[in-house]
């Protein structure tokens, strides 16, 4: 029964690394991309709505900020949840 409940947390523990690790990369990248998003197609209502959101402007920075300073917070977490017994 402890070696599920060790399973378990490693799990956990992975789990959140892996996901800090892609709110990181997803912020990075966004900051990165800043030419990729000039191309969406902006003929139906979806399509502008995404643009609008995600253009070289300051929504598209704040949301890049935004998942990096989460993915941080994640991570730190996970670093709380590993050293702690």
């Amino acid at each position: 029964m402890r070696e599920t409940n060790r399973l378990a947390e490693q799990l956990r523990l992975f789990i959140s690394v892996l996901a800090s690790v892609a709110y990181l990369g997803g912020g990075i990248a966004l900051i990165a991309s800043s030419r990729f998003f000039g191309a969406i197609d902006t003929s139906s209502a979806l399509g502008r709505a995404v643009g609008f959101l995600v253009q070289d402007g300051p929504f598209r920075y704040a949301l890049a900020i935004l998942l990096i300073v989460y993915g941080l917070f994640r991570g730190y977490r996970a670093f709380q949840q590993f050293t702690n017994p």
